[in-house]
């Protein structure tokens, strides 16, 4: 099943669509609306929508950190967000 930006935008499909789903259109699919409207997991989100390159320039870097993230996705456990974020991101996190 296709998924587009537009199923995602429409009330009736919040937090709709399954991980299954998601990763099977996660290529065509606005990230900012996924996370608006989907229910998604830590592992997803650090691969796919955690923006580390906080000196890119891109507008996206700037919204996509992990407060803002922790924000539109309330039931995670934060510290398994963090942990994979350390893990992924290993070379850009400073150490405590």
């Amino acid at each position: 099943m296709q998924i587009t930006d537009r199923d995602l935008l429409n009330p009736a499909n919040k937090n709709k669509y399954t991980m299954e789903e998601i990763l099977e259109n996660v290529d065509h699919l606005n990230v900012k609306f996924l996370l608006y409207t989907q229910k998604l997991d830590e592992d997803f989100c650090v691969e796919y929508i955690l923006d580390m390159r906080m000196n890119s320039g891109d507008e996206d870097s700037y919204l996509l950190c992990e407060d803002y993230i922790l924000s539109r996705q309330p039931h995670f456990d934060e510290k398994l967000f963090l942990q994979l974020r350390d893990i992924k991101y290993k070379d850009w996190v400073e150490e405590d």
